[in-house]
């Protein structure tokens, strides 16, 4: 039974993943404020990547004392909440006044990141069991306080938050949850591709790589904003 439903899941999952890449790819083409593509794109890539967060968790409950799958649970926090909080900013348009789950979820962000790190350092004091992944949950820790930081700093002084926060923390959160979505599909094909006994290294770049290319495709999108919008 149990094997079933995980595969179940994972078939739904992939699915769902799939739809994120699209969708989410979509939105940014059409990327114009209030445009209906863009809106309709964006809400389809938002519940996408709910779902993939959803089958994460049902992964883990299925499988809580394989390490990979705790990995995967932690992996999904940082994944989805970029597109909850990225989301939840479209509803401040007129200003940041953020309510308590807005906090809450800056918290429990940072709460995910303490817990990946102390992962990380166990893992450096045991190699043989984390098999590398050691340094991903450092990696990713670290990712995930730095949302924490970042979220909670203009939350709980909102009156702090630059003028237009909510279009580029909405537009940079979204683009963050986009490099999730492609992470994970690099993670998934690229080391089917690679030569046998590929260093580990190799795997490790899987993981980070598209992060860091989408982070400095979406700095440089929204500096033009910025400029269009003279707040440079």
């Amino acid at each position: 039974m149990t094997k079933t439903i995980f595969q179940s899941a994972l078939l739904l999952h992939v699915i769902a993943g799939t739809l994120a890449l699209a969708s989410g790819l979509v939105a940014m083409a059409y990327g114009k404020k209030g445009g209906k593509v863009h809106n309709f794109s964006g809400q389809i890539f938002y519940w996408a990547m709910f779902f993939v967060f959803i089958t994460t968790i049902l992964f883990f409950v299925l499988y809580p004392e394989q390490l990979k799958y705790q990995f995967f649970l932690t992996i999904g926090i940082v994944s989805f909440y970029p597109n909850w909080s990225g989301k939840r900013m479209l509803s401040m348009k007129k200003g940041l006044v953020p309510i308590w789950y807005d906090k809450l979820g800056g918290f429990l962000i940072g709460l995910s990141g303490i817990v990946m790190i102390a992962y990380g350092v166990y893992g450096l004091l045991n190699p043989l069991k984390f098999g590398g992944l050691q340094y991903l949950f450092l990696v990713f820790g670290l990712v995930s306080l730095l949302n924490s930081y970042g979220d909670l700093k203009y939350y709980l002084n909102f009156q702090t938050a630059p003028k237009m926060h909510w279009f580029f923390a909405h537009g940079g959160k979204m683009m963050g949850a986009y490099s999730a979505a492609i992470t994970a599909f690099c993670v998934n094909i690229v080391p089917r591709y690679l030569p046998e006994n590929f260093p580990f290294y190799g795997y490790l770049i899987t993981w980070i790589a598209p992060g860091i290319v989408i982070a400095v495709i979406s700095t440089r999108i929204l500096k033009r904003y910025k400029v269009k919008f003279k707040l440079v």
